[in-house]
C-alpha cells in the first residue's frame, strides 16, 4: 500500500451529532468521494488550533481528512491506495 502526502484544502460535506462531526463525502480535484466509513479519530494541536483528524475510506481508497477549528477548513492530508 503507497501512501503519499498531499495537504490540500477541499470541501467536506459533514454530518453532527451533537458535539461530533463526521465527514460524509468531500470534493478533491473536481471529483466527488462518499465516505463509506469513518475508521478512527484524533486530534492534535497547531498553537491555538485544534485540528481533528479522520481516517476515512471510499470503500478502494483510505484518506486522512483534517478540520482545522480556527480556520474552519478542511484539508486532505494523506491517500493510501494499493
Amino acid at each position: 500500500m503507497e501512501t503519499v502526502a498531499i495537504d490540500e484544502i477541499i470541501r467536506v460535506g459533514a454530518a453532527f451529532d451533537g458535539r461530533r462531526v463526521f465527514p460524509m463525502w468531500f470534493r478533491w480535484r473536481n471529483r466527488y468521494y462518499k465516505v463509506k466509513t469513518v475508521n478512527y479519530t484524533w486530534r492534535t494541536n497547531i498553537g491555538a488550533a485544534n485540528l481533528y483528524h479522520y481516517s476515512v475510506t471510499d470503500g478502494g481508497s483510505m484518506y486522512e481528512l483534517s478540520f482545522n477549528s480556527n480556520t474552519l477548513e478542511w484539508t486532505l492530508a494523506k491517500v493510501c491506495s494499493g
